[in-house]
């Protein structure tokens, strides 16, 4: 197993220990098991039956709050899962690539953090997957972010572009933590550095 060039001189499963991590459900099983596991979650409690019963035996505020963690554990991963599928070079962005991403990613979280309502989170959240896709040129992580960034616009076109933000001290400070911490996990998730450096 080839891993992508981004990761290339940090990834752990670099090396002979890649090669045998992609047998069994270590390869593509793993990640076509997390990408249904993913749309499973999104697609069954769209159902206005199941969704009724799911607020009404945890309230509006248990469901979203479980919906919430569920959905982050599963994009944690399917993005570990994406980096142990077998490496399928598409295109080389470089080191272009993780500098795009580092001016990307303030945007993102601040359209998150500031805009009114569910579009800032959609927007941020396309900003985050496009920067992404244009970084990793390989197959898997092409099906991942191409994937989510489909996904985030078919959010956008529900909800539409953020027209109303409210950039008070607790959110900009929100917005700042979010990016510290997301700059610290990211080699704990993923197994790299975000930094360009």
């Amino acid at each position: 197993m080839r891993v992508p060039f981004i990761l290339s001189q940090f990834h752990p499963l670099a090396g002979g220990a890649a090669s045998r991590y992609v047998t069994g459900m270590g390869g593509w099983t793993e990640y076509g098991l997390a990408w249904v596991c993913f749309l499973a979650a999104h697609i069954v409690p769209a159902t206005p039956a199941i969704r009724g019963r799911l607020v009404s035996a945890l309230g509006r505020r248990g469901y979203l709050a479980g919906f919430s963690l569920l959905s982050l554990a599963l994009l944690i991963w399917l993005v570990r899962a994406s980096g142990s599928a077998p490496y399928i070079r598409l295109w080389d962005a470089g080191g272009f690539g993780r500098w795009m991403v580092n001016l990307a990613m303030p945007l993102a979280i601040l359209c998150g953090a500031l805009a009114v309502g569910l579009s800032g989170l959609m927007a941020g959240f396309a900003i985050w997957a496009g920067a992404h896709l244009v970084a990793n040129g390989d197959l898997a992580h092409a099906i991942l972010f191409g994937g989510m960034l489909i996904f985030a616009l078919a959010g956008l076109a529900r909800s539409g572009v953020p027209r109303s933000f409210r950039p008070t001290p607790l959110r900009l400070l929100l917005a700042v933590a979010l990016w510290i911490a997301l700059i610290a996990l990211h080699p704990l998730i993923v197994g790299v550095s975000p930094l360009p450096l």
